[in-house]
């Protein structure tokens, strides 16, 4: 095959790919998709909105009749009905989150493709600009051979004519041996010419073809200019319904704790209280199922080897260093609802869980992992979480997970791995409790990807 029928089948490929390229990224421009997304967006803004009205009243409300209201129930009532907005409004926020994770993850998708189609035609261009560079230095050398050839008959002062290499030979055989190496150089100088002319053909095409590439290689940067701009806005809106939703998980937990609270002091008979149980009983199926959910779709099971990195010795060690106490125990607490872990308390010198001052022995005091493990699970805002507050889960590599909660801060975060006996946080009041202490928890997933809750105490003891 000629070197001009390679050059030319190499443009025909190139320039389908481009043009394939082309309709490819055009065709992954989310036109019409961002107007049913906006759509969307738009919906739940104004819902949002709506609730953010009803909270602005409530709590005008609720600032009117403070000073008239003469039962816990009451304004137990009132606030209740604020967090129901509240975590409605933080669901919306997720949703939309949700969405513009959706959003920027298909406009990193078009990047990633754009970025790597860009290196694509670089890396043609770089091929075609080679081989012009090389018919360059071809076409050069050929002119100097052609002049060469040139010059060198003209020096030679001879036509190359028959009758001039009869006369100037010696015999017969002289004769014909120079008139067939003047044919020959004919021949040749001819072959050069066509050549030349050749080369300079392709040299143009080669031009033409390397000013096409790059004229579309600059369209492809623009538009991935374009799509970056849309990225970055899209950025800002995520991290803005961020700070949205951080705010308002703040004033949610507010609020929560107000709750918590009003129980303390309300009547155990009283309609009130018994639905307000009823809703934290809600809220503690949902947080079990979160968890349950966390564990199936991250955590190793029971038959798994446990990576070495881990350190898993096979035996727990006691959370919680010094003279402690269990003030909750496993499967329930005193009034039989239900509690799938132990409530650990740091004890002073007397055996109590406070000083003579009230202050609480616990709070702040540090906790460690129970076993090595890597963190799948772990909240460390300040917030609710559905009454577990700040919260992790460990997973150990052999089917055992434990989970602490509760806590004043959490000194790890998802991904990590910890070394057994590793400070992982410090005891807290985060969540729905009454008081600072470490919940604790030995969560089982079994081969069949099921999840069990058992008793800590069977893989822990208290020193």
């Amino acid at each position: 095959m000629s070197l001009k029928t390679k050059i030319a089948g190499k443009k025909r490929k190139l320039l389908s790919f481009v043009m394939a390229l082309v309709c490819a990224i055009s065709a992954c421009i989310p036109v019409s998709y961002a107007t049913e997304e906006d759509k969307s967006l738009d919906e739940l803004n104004q819902r949002y909105e709506e609730l953010e009205k009803d909270i602005q009243e409530n709590q005008e409300k609720l600032e009117d009749v403070e000073q008239d209201i003469k039962t816990n129930e009451q304004k137990l009532d009132d606030l209740n009905g604020q967090i129901d907005k509240i975590e409605e409004q933080l669901d919306l926020l997720n949703e939309s989150i949700d969405i513009l994770n959706g959003d920027i993850d298909d406009l990193q998708g078009n990047i990633d493709l754009t970025t790597e189609d860009i290196n694509e035609i670089n890396a043609q261009i770089a091929s075609l600009e080679a081989q012009q560079a090389a018919t360059e230095t071809l076409m050069e050398e050929t002119k100097e051979l052609l002049l060469a050839r040139i010059r060198e008959n003209y020096m030679s002062g001879g036509s190359g004519s028959t009758l001039e290499l009869l006369l100037t030979s010696d015999d017969i055989s002289s004769f014909f041996a120079r008139k067939e190496l003047v044919t020959r150089v004919s021949e040749n100088d001819n072959e050069l010419i066509a050549e030349l002319s050749e080369k300079l053909i392709k040299l143009e095409e080669l031009k033409k073809q390397s000013e096409e590439q790059k004229a579309q290689l600059e369209a492809k940067k623009t538009e991935l200019d374009t799509q970056m701009t849309s990225l970055n806005a899209k950025q800002n809106d995520l991290q803005s319904s961020k700070d949205a939703q951080q705010n308002k998980k703040n004033s949610a937990t507010s609020k929560k704790n107000e709750v918590k609270y009003l129980l303390e002091d309300l009547d155990k008979d009283s309609e009130e209280y018994k639905a307000a149980i009823k809703r934290q009983e809600k809220e503690r199926a949902a947080l079990e199922a979160e968890i349950e959910e966390v564990i199936k779709a991250q955590g190793s099971t029971e038959n798994d080897v446990p990576d070495e990195e881990y350190n898993n010795d096979g035996e727990m060690m006691w959370p919680v260093k010094g003279k402690t106490t269990v003030t909750a125990g496993y499967p329930s607490y005193s009034d039989g609802s239900p509690h799938w872990g132990i409530d650990i308390c740091v004890v002073g010198a007397t055996g109590g869980t406070r000083d003579e001052n009230g202050k609480s022995y616990s709070y702040g005091q540090p906790y460690y992992a129970a076993q090595g493990g890597e963190v799948i699970h772990a909240y460390n805002d300040g917030n609710w979480n559905s009454g577990f507050g700040n919260y992790c889960i460990i997973d150990h590599g052999d089917g055992k997970h434990t989970l602490y909660a509760h806590s004043k801060r959490l000194l790890v975060k998802k991904g990590d791995i910890v070394q057994k006996g590793q400070q992982i946080g410090e005891i807290g009041d985060t969540g729905n409790t009454t008081g600072p202490h470490l919940h604790f928890e030995v969560r089982i997933k079994k081969a069949d990807g099921s999840v069990s809750r058992v008793n800590p105490l069977n893989y822990v003891s208290k020193p």
